[in-house]
């Protein structure tokens, strides 16, 4: 076989029987001799024609003059058209999948890269009894990822912990340390004696009884600035009450109760605890149509306890928040 069934005489490029003009140089094309027993095309130099194998010698100029009176037989040039184009594909096929190996190369250079997430996966169901049943190179790859993953476990767990133990010394320790922390043992000096009439001792040591009592206001402690508490003493124009409201402060989680007691102006005295000190709460206590005299002791969780009211008032005067 012949690579193409002609050359352009002039450049020497390949042409095919239907060109007439060379598409290289423009040289005209002489059209090619025909085979005298089966009338196809015969490339130059051939001996034997390729489709019926008839000696071509010196037959050959006869298909030439044969051709140009034989223009009819068109369907059959139609069909040597036919043939050679399914031949020449194959030759272009045959060049196509040169670079279809370069292709199937570099598919098989990707593909090892995607073989590591596979691996990747085989760590993380390596943790089934199934994986350690296995081989011990199996058990071995197994072991390999749970490094990993148990290291942070063991950050997150780390975090969490400091976290918490952070927390913990924020609600706790600083609260204890500014006073806001609950004592181990309540003030031993601390007692209350509930009832009118009765006396009333507190953490000063002071007592009043009915007969012996004073309505002169004393002196308060100064509360430090993470234990101020604010609490607001009025007396009720009409009932005569003492209404005493807490509400709150910086203090509010330190103190533990506060203790309020009430000396009227005939030497009765009323004494009522308020433990339960959340801001709005409040304690009524009757008073007398003259003078009263006011006393609040605020004592701490830490053991501490300051009087933070002392004052006293008559009838229809109105007591402000400290």
């Amino acid at each position: 076989m012949t690579e193409n069934p002609a050359n352009c005489p002039k450049c020497g490029s390949p042409v095919t029987p239907a060109m007439k003009f060379c598409e290289s140089c423009g040289a005209k094309i002489e059209a090619l001799p025909a085979c005298t027993k089966c009338g196809a095309a015969l490339a130059p130099g051939l001996k034997f024609c390729e489709n019926c194998g008839t000696p071509v010698g010196a037959a050959a100029p006869p298909a030439v003059t044969g051709e140009k009176p034989a223009p009819a037989p068109v369907p059959v040039k139609a069909e040597e058209k036919i043939v050679p184009e399914p031949v020449k594909p194959p030759v272009k096929t045959e060049e196509k999948p040169a670079p279809a190996p370069a292709a199937v190369r570099a598919e098989e250079k990707i593909a090892p890269e995607p073989v590591k997430p596979p691996v990747k996966t085989d760590e993380k169901p390596a943790p089934a009894p199934a994986v350690v049943k296995g081989t011990p190179a199996a058990a071995a790859q197994a072991t390999g990822p749970k490094q990993p993953m148990s290291q942070t476990t063991m950050i997150i767990a780390g975090i969490v912990v400091l976290a918490l133990l952070a927390a913990a010394a924020y609600f706790v320790v600083l609260p204890m340390l500014s006073g806001t922390g609950t004592p181990a043992t309540p003030p031993a000096t601390q007692t209350v004696s509930q009832g009118s009439g009765s006396p009333a001792v507190t953490s000063s040591g002071n007592t009043a009884t009915a007969g012996t009592v004073s309505l002169v206001a004393g002196p308060t402690d100064s509360l430090p600035s993470d234990r101020t508490l604010i609490i607001d003493v009025e007396r009720d124009a009409i009932s005569r009450n003492i209404i005493v409201t807490f509400q709150g402060g910086n203090g509010q989680y330190g103190v533990r109760e506060l203790v309020i007691t009430l000396t009227r102006s005939d030497g009765t005295t009323e004494t009522k605890t308020m433990s339960r000190l959340e801001r709005g709460n409040s304690i009524t206590l009757t008073g007398s149509d003259k003078e009263n005299r006011v006393e609040i002791t605020a004592n701490f969780y830490n053991g501490e306890t300051y009087k933070v009211v002392d004052k006293v008032f008559e009838y229809k005067k109105r007591m402000g928040t400290y």
